[in-house]
């Protein structure tokens, strides 16, 4: 049912935020959320189901990686090492335990997922080749249970989880066999329709770092088509037990920053932070950490931000200050406590620094009182009370009522 409310909000969205210039539609042709998805169907019946679930969404699980100055896991802190603040303010622990991914009720999985939609056949062909380095690194199995994912022009799919480095290299070269590339004429769904022939504003551009000649149509397409995939894997891992690193490998996907582009309407921005809400708690709720994982090259560039864009890593507090950037992969990855590797050529070795993350952490959790309204707002900080120290966890959530 989670994923019925991420899809319905992420469809009328997207439907409402038609480029700037385009005419209104009329009542008739307003877009409607899912028949699937009302609210009504989510309410437990019993006293114990809504207690449960009262509890569930008022509990906020952190998974904490500390490290020293040189970079190094630090072990052996103790619950009051840290202190956790929320909107500033000291939030007493009600768990706190150090973790090892490898041992416990669920070892944490890794999930590598090979962009199609935002990267040439060249990338996928360079990403497969680091990847399959990074596999031949060990002669042992590998430390934890892991996946090959592959979003393409078909949607998204995963692979079965396996410690075997040779059967996962043997899946990977079958799979960049079957690799449905994206094209603009790819809709996976009837919704996109309705950016097929955009009225465009007269004399904007197109970044250079985006293929020749692609339309602000295509980019549009691959920016819903990408969500969309990333909305539905952290809804489905949220009743699997354990801890997920996914490292989404590639320049991530357009940021929608083309004049073409408007955020300005009232209804269009709301819709963004609905969206923004629901893929936040699902990462969260999961217990999903996003690594943003590229390797440039002369003619491969990432998705990046401007200096406005990076005010809002930590997370945009009210509806009116998002923008479609915020929703990018390297903003959702800031959120969820993981890393964003843009510089290196070496794919193995930065895949290698994100599975690291697994090796020693701290999990903490704390109970929320009831927000005023649903979705608000809530930064969150954890300091180390030792100098010298660096603490990367999740930067916020929004709570409910």
């Amino acid at each position: 049912m989670a994923l019925l409310r991420i899809v319905g909000a992420f469809t009328l969205a997207f439907a409402l935020s038609a480029f700037a210039q385009q005419p209104a539609p009329s009542p008739a042709d307003q877009p409607q959320a899912p028949a699937s998805a009302p609210g009504v169907t989510l309410i437990p019946r019993s006293h114990e189901e809504r207690e449960f679930r009262y509890q569930t969404q008022h509990h906020v699980i952190l998974n904490v990686f500390v490290t020293d100055a040189s970079g190094k896991p630090v072990t052996g802190l103790k619950q009051q090492d840290l202190t956790l603040l929320d909107n500033g303010q000291p939030r007493t622990l009600t768990s706190f335990r150090p973790a090892n991914g490898s041992v416990g009720i669920a070892p944490v999985r890794v999930v590598l997922m090979l962009d199609a939609v935002n990267n040439s056949p060249k990338d996928i062909t360079q990403d497969v080749k680091g990847i399959e380095q990074f596999l031949k690194q060990g002669e042992a199995q590998l430390s934890y249970p892991t996946s090959i994912a592959l979003l393409s022009g078909s949607g998204a799919r995963v692979g079965q989880p396996s410690k075997d480095r040779d059967a996962l290299i043997s899946e990977l070269s079958t799979l960049k066999q079957d690799v449905h590339q994206f094209k603009c004429t790819d809709t996976g769904g009837g919704s996109q329709q309705v950016f097929a022939n955009p009225n465009l504003r007269t004399g904007a551009t197109i970044h250079d770092d985006v293929p020749q000649g692609e339309k602000p149509g295509c980019l549009n397409q691959r920016f819903k088509q990408s969500f969309a995939a990333l909305s539905k894997f952290a809804v489905g891992q949220e009743d699997t037990l354990g801890r997920v690193l996914l490292i989404w490998i590639g320049r991530g996907w357009p940021l929608l920053l083309e004049r073409e582009f408007s955020t300005d309407s009232g209804a269009i921005q709301q819709n963004h932070f609905d969206n923004l809400v629901l893929i936040s708690t699902a990462l969260r709720e999961a217990q999903v950490t996003l690594d943003a994982v590229f390797s440039p090259d002369l003619s491969r560039k990432v998705e990046r931000l401007s200096d406005h864009d990076n005010t809002f890593f930590d997370g945009v507090p009210t509806e009116d200050q998002v923008r479609t950037s915020s929703l990018g992969l390297q903003v959702l990855a800031h959120q969820s406590g993981g890393q964003i590797l843009t510089e290196s050529k070496d794919l193995a070795s930065e895949i290698s620094k994100c599975v690291a993350d697994a090796e020693s952490y701290y999990v903490l959790s704390f109970d929320t009182p009831a927000a005023v309204k649903p979705g608000e707002f809530h930064s969150l900080q954890v300091n180390a009370n030792q100098p010298g120290l660096k603490v990367r966890t999740n930067t916020a959530y929004y709570a409910q009522p």
